[in-house]
């Protein structure tokens, strides 16, 4: 039985649009494409939007010579659909993803750039034990799932400390720093925390005060995801809220919150004076 995959990785949508654009360069119909493998034009949509599994080599070796593509770009492609068949990190812990996340951790290992911004909690990414323990006991009374999402979310932050990392800029409003998740001892272990992750050079933490006023970030916590130009994939934005998670990758769409994340860094405090205003919020934490 053919297995399915709840969510196309990063690689197999790259390898879609690289085959739609052979195909349409080569102005080969769906069908035609479909005749040449003896399969349907909802098999060649689904190459094509990354959602075909298994992916079959001799299948996309015949498209790749279908559509007259040169021994290089044939070699290439054929290494790109060995790459989209390697699971991702989190698929050893499928059952305890949260519904949708799936799809943003593909994302983000494929991601060059990640720009934040957060309101009324840190980002995942930035968040200690024992802050994320206490956040993920919100969403789950289960004690079991509360500690695998857990240790899901450690995971996850190793993402920032591989050879090669993405960029991290993040936003955060200065009510996500003084409210009190868990305990005062908590926060003083995650402000301290910020203040070394600051140090890294590939992240950026960027404090948008009190001062500021009233700021498009109050009611617009999002993840920004730049991808690099070889994955030939749009940026995407990704939103969470009581109904569920929302990802934008319409370049109008994106262009609102781009848009919405300048006017947020333009209010917030430089890298620098970040850094001496959390080292202050360590004495406001104090017990």
């Amino acid at each position: 039985m053919a297995e399915n995959r709840p969510e196309p990785t990063v690689a197999s949508v790259q390898l879609g649009r690289r085959l739609r654009r052979y195909r349409a360069e080569a102005a080969v119909s769906a069908k035609a494409a479909a005749e040449a493998i003896d399969g349907s034009t909802p098999k060649i949509s689904r190459y094509e939007t990354g959602r075909q599994w298994p992916l079959k080599r001799i299948e996309i070796a015949e498209l790749l010579r279908l559509y007259g593509r040169t021994p290089l770009e044939a070699d290439d492609t054929l290494a790109l659909m060995e790459k989209a068949k390697l699971p991702d990190w989190w698929q050893d812990e499928a059952g305890v993803v949260p519904r949708g996340l799936g799809q943003l951790f593909a994302v983000e290992t494929a991601a060059d750039e990640l720009r934040t911004v957060s309101a009324g909690m840190l980002f995942g990414m930035l968040q200690v034990e024992e802050y994320a323990r206490e956040i993920i006991r919100v969403h789950t009374t289960d004690q079991s799932l509360v500690e695998d999402r857990v240790r899901l979310r450690m995971r996850r932050q190793e993402l920032l400390r591989r050879e090669n990392p993405p960029s991290l800029l993040a936003l955060i409003d200065e009510g996500a720093l003084r409210r009190v998740i868990g305990s005062r001892a908590t926060m003083r272990a995650q402000i301290s925390h910020l203040i070394d992750l600051a140090d890294r050079p590939n992240i950026t933490i960027r404090v948008v005060s009190f001062e500021a006023g009233a700021h498009r970030g109050l009611t617009n916590a999002f993840l920004w995801l730049k991808l690099p130009p070889e994955t030939e994939m749009p940026d995407v934005v990704y939103t969470e809220s009581l109904n569920g998670s929302a990802y934008f990758t319409k370049e109008d769409q994106v262009a609102d919150f781009v848009e919405a994340f300048a006017a947020i860094e333009a209010v917030s405090l430089a890298p620098e004076r970040t850094a001496e205003f959390l080292r202050g919020l360590l004495e406001f934490h104090a017990e």
